[in-house]
């Protein structure tokens, strides 16, 4: 399968009132043609419209996808400590948006892990625990998809090393064909431990 990226790229400079300092947006419509190996099999187009941030701005756009979120937010996250979105995902879940969250079980032998993870489940937030075997070492993704329309990945672990510390990138991508793409992947992370919901931790049943 053969995939092909045109652009029309438009770049704007805005102040960050928030950090005080000046950071790059980007709005990028991108058309991406999906084509078989074979040159006789017909291709798919459709559009695809980009926001990318850098830095300090990666948690501002994070939040604020997920504080449009309507239906369903989907986590695969190597690891997670920071409260604020915590809090935004417990909100999420508390207005009636489906949450679950995957991590990697050596990441959450850290104690800010442990205590994220212990309050999304305390707020009935589906929380699953990944322990890799075979090839790969390490649940290692970072991404996030929303209402199965949109998908914000890169290299933005949900940390605050990562937010205020770090020189990171995170990427939401608006495209419900490049969301099924993720949820597809996120469907085949699993392992053979038992799996967990908040439900089940808070009633003390596995």
């Amino acid at each position: 399968m053969g995939i092909v990226y045109n652009a029309i790229l438009t770049v704007s400079t805005m102040a960050n009132m928030i950090f005080r300092r000046f950071c790059l947006f980007f709005a990028i419509i991108v058309w991406i043609s999906v084509a078989n190996a074979s040159d006789s099999a017909p291709s798919n187009e459709f559009n695809a419209i980009v926001a990318v941030a850098f830095g300090r701005d990666c948690k501002p756009l994070l939040l604020d996808r997920i504080g449009h979120a309507n239906e369903e937010i989907l986590v695969a996250i190597y690891s997670f400590t920071r409260r604020d979105i915590t809090g935004a995902l417990i909100a999420a879940a508390e207005r009636g948006v489906t949450v679950h969250v995957k991590y990697d079980k050596t990441s959450a032998e850290w104690k800010g892990m442990k205590q994220t993870i212990g309050r999304l489940k305390k707020r009935k937030v589906r929380c699953t625990e990944i322990k890799m075997s075979g090839e790969y070492a390490r649940m290692h993704n970072k991404f996030t998809v929303i209402d199965r329309r949109c998908v914000l990945t890169g290299s933005y672990n949900y940390t605050t090393t990562a937010s205020t510390q770090n020189h990171e990138n995170l990427v939401a991508i608006e495209s419900p064909e490049i969301a099924q793409a993720f949820v597809a992947e996120f469907n085949c992370i699993k392992d053979d431990a038992i799996e967990e919901s908040g439900a089940q931790q808070a009633d003390g049943t596995r």
